[in-house]
């Protein structure tokens, strides 16, 4: 097996030859040549690279945040919204199908005038969990109308939403709040054809009734739906006196 005559050392000699002068003899270290054609090349461009990136960064921070296209921002708030309504309706569908499945509420037999009210099928009485409460009452008259204003008063832990019917009891008859709910007493009164309303603390109610009645005393009966139709409140008021004016 042959052998090397010289051994593998840490050491690079060079030799150079510059006639007539003399050679000359240089011995430089394997250490020294890695670091001179590696490492210094490698921290040079690592320091161009950090100034180039440090100056980009400025350059960055000066440019203004590019605005998207009018279509594409009008897009992307429209598929928001397209989202959000998706989301309501199986939401809703959920309800309906578990109202469909439920077998409605037995009514108290004590209560003439919610038997007015066509009620939904599945409807439940809620009216024992005070969602909601009425406060403020104030009664006036004019000579053509009579007024009732209240206040709805939210005591659930979100925001309810549905609908008011109110009924005026009086000597002349019954009459509805709001006032097209009357053309449908024969056949029926809808939950939902009550005014809308939606509270997260309180609400103010101007309820007005034409066709004032001449003598006698009215009172008040509040019934409030749910959205969906479910009974929330029954409110019967005090009686008022019709004055003569």
């Amino acid at each position: 097996m042959s052998e090397h005559i010289q051994k593998d050392g840490g050491e690079v000699a060079i030799v150079i030859y510059d006639a007539p002068f003399p050679p000359k003899y240089f011995r430089i270290t394997k250490k020294f040549l890695n670091t001179l054609f590696v490492v210094i090349p490698i921290f040079f461009v690592a320091l161009l690279s950090g100034f180039f990136l440090w100056g980009l960064s400025d350059r960055l921070e000066d440019t203004p945040t590019p605005e998207l296209p009018s279509v594409i921002s009008n897009s992307s708030n429209k598929i928001d919204v397209l989202k959000k309504e998706i989301k309501m309706l199986k939401d809703s569908n959920k309800l309906l199908a578990f109202k469909i499945s439920q077998v409605p509420t037995v009514l108290e037999a004590n209560d003439p005038y919610l038997s007015v009210i066509k009620k939904p099928y599945g409807m439940q009485i809620f009216t024992a969990e005070n969602r909601i409460k009425l406060e403020q009452f104030e009664f006036s008259q004019e000579t053509d109308k009579v007024s009732l204003k209240f206040q709805i008063i939210n005591s659930f832990s979100s925001k309810v939403t549905g609908y008011v019917t109110i009924f005026m009891i009086s000597e002349s008859g019954l009459n509805i709040y709001p006032k097209e709910a009357n053309q449908t007493i024969s056949e029926g009164v809808k939950f939902n054809s009550g005014e809308p309303f939606s509270v997260s603390r309180l609400r103010p109610t101007n309820a007005e009734f034409l066709n004032r009645p001449k003598s006698g005393d009215v009172r008040f009966v509040i019934y409030i739906f749910s959205r969906d139709g479910d009974l929330l409140l029954v409110k019967e008021t005090e009686k008022y006196k019709i004055g003569t004016k």
